[in-house]
């Protein structure tokens, strides 16, 4: 068996795995969906038979049914997995998938969606208030700001009266679209890769959460393969390509760098060859005005109606006043506070750094040539938006058509006439990115205290001691920042409305509702964004202590005799669950009753304390442990629920919270 071989049937069986792993995920929704059963036992065992099948089958005829059968068999398990996720969370998790659909439901009854308010789509939709995009003056962006294939594409749906969940039905439809042409694009021993892509989560994840890229990587795919045979091209075919970049052209805006790169990619490739500038040019030429004829088409009714909103809508994401956020470069503002006085550098550094890349696809091509439709991903990493969909959307292209393209061996330019040329972008990309992180931000934040909602552990307000640094008065917008995502913004209780230069005052703000308000157990930071300059600001991490608290034993299986005292130990532990041995820890030990007609006030006797008393202190020993006495005084029905918690001495906020202990009373056994 040559290596080739082995490595197939190495990559299929991981395909086989693919399935027995949906099969697992699925299993635990079987007891609400009990039908999901015969889905599982179907993938489970089918992949398991496939694996043997694999290494057991010679026919080269059955070997390509059963991937045909693993294709569709994957995509089975993953329609299931995206059905299910819509039935237990079906509110859209992204303003993008609302804006889309009520944009196409608009449209269907007339009305323009570029001069249309899409505020109503975020309660239609039931968009959470810290899935809007915000800019840094505190308001969310309410403007359609995609070209019209976004929404245009929903029609078949909203035309056959299905509404609910149209956005995330198309958008899994789309990556199942994505990973069939990229299976049938590859080379036939890669194709396991397609299947592999499909099962990561980053990209389930998108298709259900609603992120819309997926609508045009299978329009990406058809127009990227084998592109630098474009020009070889007569007839019709000299269509195909263009057609399917100017529909990706029409759904979202990360295909518009792709393109740039593609036309640059299709010039060189022709002047490395011919070393022609007419006829390169001409190629390039033949591909650009093909691709942007099919890109207006869908556009030239609303460009007519209203040239102004709909030229406004296309450039709204790349406005600079957008609340900066994402995974690249940014983060290192974002999180560690360096950097972030001047947002406006993030944009030219991505310009820079996108002449740089240019400047090294002329002077070292054919280097390039494999990777030039994922590079865009790489002048996104530097931008001041750059979330995980811009830098892993674009591998899925670049598998299919690095594997398509032609290489020649010819030999790159000289290194010393290389170097000259880049010179310049190199020096321009490296000053920006160093001056992106020395200009300091303009305020500093610290966290004073902070209000919990004590049970729920989560922070509902905070007063924040904020310095203004410079020598103008600044309006301050706040918010926080936990999970990656910064929060809606907060309401300022008391503070100045205009922090004065060279000032220090103190901000009491609260969280505007329910989801902005960061978990306590795992930390947040409070964010200032300020416009002139546009600019954000950041605290130091408030980390909480990671103490918690352990119940010994963990549950009472049996019912408790009343006036019979019950001892019940509280562990202090770590994050890791290690003992903490420190003697004189505060404990707080509350008692409840959780019945079906609400909140009860138990009668439990804690520690000898009042009936009903709760909470009751008790303070740990030198092994970090304290003891409750519980005894019980009345029968009823439903059980008395007891837990522990730690209380912040310096702040006073309580902490820590164990998991519930219940305990049914009886009057005898």
């Amino acid at each position: 068996m040559d290596r080739q071989t082995l490595f197939c049937k190495c990559a299929w069986t991981l395909c086989g795995g693919i399935l027995i792993s949906w099969a697992f995920l699925l299993y635990g929704y079987s007891d609400s969906y009990t039908y999901l059963t015969a889905v599982e036992v179907l993938l489970g065992i089918t992949g398991l038979l496939l694996i043997v099948g694999y290494w057991t089958i010679q026919n080269s005829l059955r070997l390509k049914q059963l991937e045909i059968l693993t294709l569709c068999l994957t995509l089975l398990g993953f329609l299931v997995w995206c059905w299910i996720q819509i039935r237990i969370a079906p509110s859209y998790g992204t303003d993008e998938v609302a804006f889309d659909q009520y944009a196409a439901q608009l449209f269907m009854h007339g009305h323009n969606p570029y001069t249309a308010s899409m505020v109503p789509s975020f309660n239609l939709f039931h968009v959470s208030p810290n899935g809007y995009t915000f800019r840094l003056n505190g308001t969310p962006v309410t403007q359609l700001s995609y070209p019209s294939l976004s929404f245009l594409v929903y029609l078949p749906l909203l035309s056959l009266g299905i509404t609910a969940q149209a956005g995330i039905i198309m958008n899994c439809l789309a990556w199942c679209v994505a990973i069939t042409t990229a299976f049938f694009l590859l080379p036939r021993t890669l194709r396991p890769l397609a299947l592999l892509f499909s099962c990561l989560s980053v990209y389930t994840g998108f298709a259900v959460g609603g992120v819309t890229d997926a609508l045009y990587i299978p329009l990406l795919l058809v127009a990227t393969y084998k592109w630098d045979s474009f020009n070889k091209l007569e007839g019709w075919m000299t269509w195909r390509a263009p057609v399917f970049m100017g529909l990706a052209l029409g759904i979202k805006q990360t295909p518009w760098l792709v393109f740039a790169f593609l036309l640059a990619a299709i010039y060189l490739d022709n002047y490395h060859v011919e070393k022609q500038v007419q006829a390169s040019l001409s190629a390039a030429w033949k591909y650009a005005w093909r691709t942007l004829v099919i890109f207006i088409l869908p556009n030239l009714y609303f460009m007519f109606i209203s040239l102004h909103a709909w030229v406004h809508g296309m450039l709204t994401p790349l406005e600079g006043n957008i609340v900066p956020a994402g995974q690249g470069w940014i983060g290192l503002s974002n999180f560690l506070g360096i950097g972030g006085g001047n947002l406006q550098l993030y944009s030219l550094l991505g310009l820079s750094l996108l002449a740089l890349i240019f400047s090294l696809a002329i002077w070292t091509y054919p280097l390039l040539k494999p990777v030039m439709v994922f590079l865009p991903s790489i002048v996104l990493f530097f931008t001041q938006r750059s979330f995980a969909n811009y830098l892993v959307m674009l591998l899925l292209p670049l598998l299919t058509t690095a594997t398509s393209l032609t290489y020649r061996n010819n030999e790159t330019p000289e290194q010393e006439r290389r170097f000259r040329f880049i010179a310049l972008p190199v020096l321009l990309f490296s000053g920006l990115l160093g001056f992106s992180l020395f200009v300091t931000q303009p305020l500093t934040l610290r966290i004073q205290s902070v209000q919990t909602t004590g049970q729920l552990a989560t922070v509902v307000r905070v007063n924040v001691l904020v310095t203004n640094l410079t020598k103008k008065s600044m309006h301050l917008i706040f918010a926080s920042e936990s999970g990656g995502a910064i929060s809606a913004p907060w309401n300022v209780i008391h503070g100045p409305k205009r922090l004065n230069s060279n000032l220090t005052a103190t901000y009491q703000i609260s969280a505007p509702n329910f989801f902005a308000q960061p978990q306590l157990t795992s930390g947040f930071q409070i964010v200032a964004l300020t416009e002139n300059p546009n600019a954000m600001n950041v605290s130091r991490t408030f980390s909480p202590t990671n103490w918690h608290t352990e119940l010994v034993p963990q549950a009472i299986n049996k019912p408790v005799v009343i006036g019979v005292p019950k001892t019940i130990k509280v562990q202090v532990v770590n994050s890791l669950n290690q003992p903490i041995y420190q003697s004189g820890v505060p404990v707080y030990m509350g008692q409840i009753i959780y019945a079906q007609s609400g909140i009860q006030f138990s009668q439990a006797v804690i520690n000898g304390s009042n009936v009903g008393q709760t909470p009751v202190m008790a303070v740990t020993n030198s092994l970090g442990t304290a003891t409750f006495s519980i005894t019980g005084t009345q029968s009823t029905v439903d059980p008395v629920y007891f837990e522990a918690n730690l209380v912040n001495q310096d702040l006073h906020y309580p902490y820590g919270y164990s998991p519930i202990l219940a305990i049914q009373f009886v009057s005898s056994k």
